[in-house]
């Protein structure tokens, strides 16, 4: 049986933020697969609401994801990109920071590096060369007389041998010196200087000091100054942080290390999320806020309040539905359906004891829904929410999200988890793994900017 597409990849899907031949590899399967087809439509439809379908085909859109590597800054550099990549990259650069930093960084260093070797060159080209020219009338002059040159080469290969005879003997004279031991003078022995015999006795000479051949320097023109080795600026490290007992860091590529046993998909949304020290908030949430108004036909009395599930994504398909009590009611109906109007389930007649309905059955996972309850009093209908206030509305975690978490809390990952939950729109979990991670990493800008982000999304 095909593997179906995960909601994480189907998002990407949406945006084309995949390569190519992943993209056309989902496209086919969306196509023949109707439970993936349906689950992309639904996508599709909860991101649109009501709104009409727009598209757009500016270029700054279809290449915001179009990011450069490290060979296309080369290209750029060396002037050897094609006029279509080119252009590809002037307009990415617009709206991608990042890419933006990447380009004006590196084309600094080229252009320092340029700079040096155009210096090294000038010095080298500056010195004086020897013009042979003159030489040559003298020696064509030699060419005529045979006789002439013959004993030009005679003593000039004379006086050659000469000079190497004499390097040599020269050079042996001074290892000679190098290694002969120290002289010892041992003269008379000095005797008692008298009246009689002062003028016989001999001063010991003064000792010479011995000369010392002085240390080799070396020449200028062979001494290079230490440089830097060059790094390419992708592999260094943009963010490091503890996460429980391991370590993750993530590099400017988004390469991620101390996350293996974490599944790819979620590996790469944390990379993603570093690297852009962004979250992106999820669909669902705004789908879940109260901002819409449903008229549901007259009732009398007080509306009470709603408990759980209260606007939020879930991981039970079986959940319990809490309620306010009523006083004087005689009994509750709870009524639960989806977003297309259609009703899924509802119970018997409660009891007036009673403040919480499970369902006997689970409901379909990946759905939205929206719930209410009847409570009789005095004979009377009393529904909540009223006939003017926003549906009490949550949506069911998909069975692939669900499994997906199942593998999440067995790695032990609150990182990986927080994102995760930030991904799929439960708000509370999220934050609480990010709080429990800026505690761990109290001096990282970038959670608690995440952070900040997440508690920004809070529906009332």
């Amino acid at each position: 049986m095909t593997e179906h597409i995960s909601t994480s990849r189907l998002r990407r899907f949406r945006v084309r933020a995949l390569p190519a031949g992943e993209l056309a590899s989902i496209a086919d399967h969306v196509d023949a697969c109707s439970s993936c087809h349906q689950h992309f439509v639904d996508m599709l439809r909860s991101r649109r609401g009501s709104e009409p379908l727009k598209i757009t085909l500016a270029p700054e859109f279809q290449l915001r994801h179009e990011h450069f590597d490290y060979e296309a800054l080369v290209r750029l550099s060396d002037k050897t990109m094609d006029a279509a990549e080119r252009e590809m990259l002037d307009v990415h650069v617009k709206i991608c920071a990042s890419c933006q930093e990447d380009v004006r960084s590196f084309l600094a260093f080229r252009e320092q590096l340029d700079k040096e070797t155009e210096q090294s060159a000038a010095i080298i080209a500056s010195k004086p060369t020897h013009d042979k020219s003159p030489w040559l009338p003298w020696w064509r002059g030699l060419a005529w007389k045979p006789a002439y040159a013959a004993a030009v080469l005679l003593i000039g290969m004379a006086l050659v041998i000469g000079v190497a005879l004499f390097l040599k003997r020269r050079a042996a004279n001074l290892e000679a010196k190098q290694i002969q031991p120290p002289q010892v003078n041992v003269g008379p022995p000095v005797q008692t200087p008298t009246p009689e015999n002062r003028a016989a006795v001999n001063v010991p000479p003064t000792p010479v000091p011995s000369v010392q051949a002085p240390k080799p320097v070396p020449s200028p023109a062979l001494t290079v100054r230490n440089r830097a080795p060059f790094t390419n600026p992708e592999n260094a490290a943009v963010v490091a942080l503890n996460d429980g007992q391991r370590k993750v860091t993530v590099n400017k590529a988004g390469d991620v290390s101390g996350l293996e046993n974490i599944p790819g998909e979620t590996r790469h949304d944390v990379a993603d999320t570093l690297v852009a020290q962004n979250i992106e908030q999820p669909d669902i949430t705004k789908e879940l806020a109260p901002t819409s108004i449903t008229l549901r036909g007259p009732t009398s009395g007080q509306p009470f309040k709603l408990l759980s599930p209260g606007r939020s994504v879930i991981v039970t398909d079986r959940p319990s539905f809490d309620w306010q009590k009523v006083a004087g009611a005689t009994s509750y109906r709870v009524v639960v359906g989806d977003m297309r109007g259609h009703e899924v389930a509802r119970s018997e007649d409660l009891s007036p004891d009673r403040t919480r309905w499970t369902p006997s059955t689970p409901i379909k996972r990946g759905e939205t829904y929206a719930w209410n309850v009847i409570a009789i009093v005095n004979g009377k209908e009393i529904s909540s929410p009223g006939d003017s206030a926003p549906e009490m509305k949550f949506k069911v975690l998909s069975a692939t999200s669900a499994e997906e978490l199942e593998q999440l809390k067995k790695a032990g990952s609150r990182l990986a988890l927080g994102v995760f939950y930030a991904r799929e729109g439960m708000v509370k979990e999220a934050e609480y793994e990010f709080q429990t991670l800026v505690r761990e990493n109290s001096d990282s800008p970038v959670l608690k900017k995440l952070l900040k982000q997440i508690q920004s999304w809070q529906i009332p």
